[in-house]
């Protein structure tokens, strides 16, 4: 079951090591399990700042004694199943950059494996300096030909050390659930993509991944193995691995744990320029889309008078403003203590009707429901393609940006009901801002092959959601950092708080399932309201697809607070024509 799952803990300084388990709800303790010390979270969420979070440096036969790893607790002694990441430097030449420039180490269409390895440790935690590094390409039970050896004279072995002011953790990533890529997936090295013979394109970002060690059919053999985790390109959200005996294995979209990291202290430059800008964007947008009744709501919501949330907020700097003003699903500020979470929700909702209003798309047929409901259920066939590309215009505000064009090209998707509970069995909301996700149902699925559960409605911004978000992420939002997809049940002060929003999405959620007589159905949600993968009879697969491509799971995410078309709408005394700001 899920308590089966140990953090390891290093301490300052300590080379990392690749136990523990997972994130598993049902654990008895809520979350993800760190590989790290973990630090103070500070004000700061940067997802996209944590490259520095892991570092290399040499080891020698001496430092066999000095692995500095200590268990925390009492979960006893580490496994020697449970790697070290390595990698190996020799007189300076560089192995394909920081990926694997040997045959066996090309993967999917483009893509290669990272340039890393694994040394093996001892029962009592030490590092087995009689092993060798063993590229992850190769597999464990590669030649002596194939692997890296221990330090030469020509040659070294480094392995990974934490920086001390992030936190890094293995994250599991259930079936199905990628895209889109976690946001604090940590990215360890880019493959150049080979466009045609002697041609090089974009860099693809890579990270690790590592098995379950659960020994299901076509798997790890009962051995968790690191791979490499493609973020970008053709091989999008697949994570390779080699097997022991050196063939290779691939898991699309989910099933396997990937590596994160959060950086505990701010990981940006303070620029008042930035700052003044930011302010201004963020004041005019409050102005021109919070109704009176708007902020009456929050101040009902808070606790807090509206003009001291906005006072606060204002005065931030531009560190502090730039995640406020982005898609971050989360930023844990002592200033939702007064309703920033809520007000973030409620603003970016109110843009986004701003935006399908300015485009006319109020029009559209079926404006009506998905405004209501968030939630569309359709025969694709009858459909088509011209009318998908209708429906995702309708769903997302826009006409061109993010929308893909026909032909659609589809990816199987298909989810085996598992004897374990999945944690996307939990109801929960994807992020605050409303996203688009798409699905096409093949007609056997019923209620046992755990079906879609949708609460229809529950996208809207009403002020008994607001109360249950705004208690959610109050200091020190132990819960929403764990894990900031809120779980309905997720947090008991949310669940307290707002206990009425929650046994209402409890009484209403349904089965999504396909429409009578239809060979496919076509689906399209906003996710953020509440939804979950129904538990099904184990053993029963869900036949579905998605659309292919780096697509977040249906349209690609994009800033909630950009401006409808025309820029910020007129005001009396400006003149019809508006003006575009920050």
């Amino acid at each position: 079951g899920w308590g089966t799952a140990r953090p390891w803990i290093l301490s300052s300084g300590a080379m990392l090591v690749l136990g523990g388990g997972g994130c598993r709800s049902g654990s008895a303790r809520a979350g993800c399990f760190a590989l790290a010390a973990v630090a103070s979270i500070g004000s700061a969420f940067n997802p996209l700042h944590t490259s520095h979070c892991l570092r290399w440096r040499s080891v020698g036969l001496a430092d066999s004694d000095a692995v500095g790893l200590r268990a925390e607790g009492t979960y006893g002694t580490p496994s020697t199943d449970d790697p070290i990441l390595c990698r190996l430097v020799q007189s300076g030449l560089e192995r394909g950059g920081n990926t694997d420039g040997s045959p066996e180490a090309q993967i999917g269409e483009v893509s290669r494996h990272l340039w890393i390895g694994t040394l093996r440790r001892v029962a009592d935690g030490g590092l087995d300096m009689g092993s060798a590094c063993v590229p992850i390409a190769s597999g464990r039970g590669a030649t002596a030909a194939l692997v890296a050896a221990l330090p030469s004279a020509d040659s070294q072995v480094e392995v990974v050390d934490m920086d001390p002011t992030c936190d890094v953790w293995w994250r599991e990533v259930s079936a199905d659930v990628i895209p889109p890529i976690p946001e604090l997936t940590l990215p360890l090295g880019s493959a150049n993509v080979v466009l045609g013979l002697g041609s090089r394109g974009d860099a693809v970002k890579l990270g690790l991944c590592r098995t379950f060690g659960d020994d299901r059919p076509g798997g790890d053999g009962g051995r968790r193995i690191v791979g490499t985790f493609v973020l970008e390109g053709p091989d999008f959200g697949i994570c390779f691995f080699t097997r022991d005996d050196g063939t290779r294995g691939q898991l699309n979209g989910g099933m396997f744990h990937i590596l994160q990291a959060r950086a505990s202290a701010p990981s940006c430059a303070h620029s008042e320029t930035l700052a003044s800008e930011l302010r201004s964007g963020l004041g005019s947008r409050i102005r021109a889309y919070l109704t009176a009744e708007d902020r009456a709501m929050l101040e009902r919501v808070s606790g807090s008078a509206f003009a001291d949330l906005e006072q606060a907020v204002l005065l931030l700097g531009s560190c502090e403003l730039k995640q406020i003003l982005s898609p971050a699903r989360f930023v844990p500020s002592p200033h939702n203590a007064l309703g920033l979470h809520a007000l973030r929700a409620l603003l970016a909702e109110r843009m986004g009707d701003a935006r399908v209003l300015a485009r006319g798309l109020d029009a559209d047929p079926d404006f009506e429901v998905w405004r209501r409901d968030g939630l569309l259920i359709k025969d694709y066939d009858t459909l088509g393609d011209e009318g998908l590309l209708r429906l995702l215009r309708l769903a997302s505000g826009e006409i061109e940006e993010s929308i893909p064009l026909p032909p659609y090209r589809w990816k199987p998707r298909n989810v085996t009901v598992a004897a374990e509970r999945d944690p996307q069995n939990a109801m929960h909301i994807d992020t605050f801002a409303a996203i688009v996700k798409v699905w096409m149902f093949d007609a056997s699925v019923t209620r046992d092959e755990g079906p879609l559960e949708y609460v229809v409605g529950s996208h809207r911004e009403t002020e008994a959601r607001l109360r249950w978000m705004h208690a959610y992420s109050l200091p020190p939002f132990k819960e929403a950092l764990v894990e900031p997809s809120f779980r309905l049940q997720g947090s008991d002060d949310a669940a307290v708080a707002a206990a009425d929003f929650v046994q209402e999405c409890l009484e209403k959620r349904r089965p999504v399932l396909p429409l009578p007589g239809v060979a496919r159905t076509l689906v399209i949600a906003d996710t953020s309201g509440l939804h979950r993968r129904a538990q099904g009879v184990v053993g029963r697969t869900r036949r579905s697809w998605r659309l292919a491509g780096d697509n977040d799971g249906g349209l690609r995410r994009l800033d909630p607070y950009r401006w409808p078309p025309g820029g910020l709408p007129a005001e009396p005394g400006r003149g019809e024509e508006g003006h575009t700001e920050l």
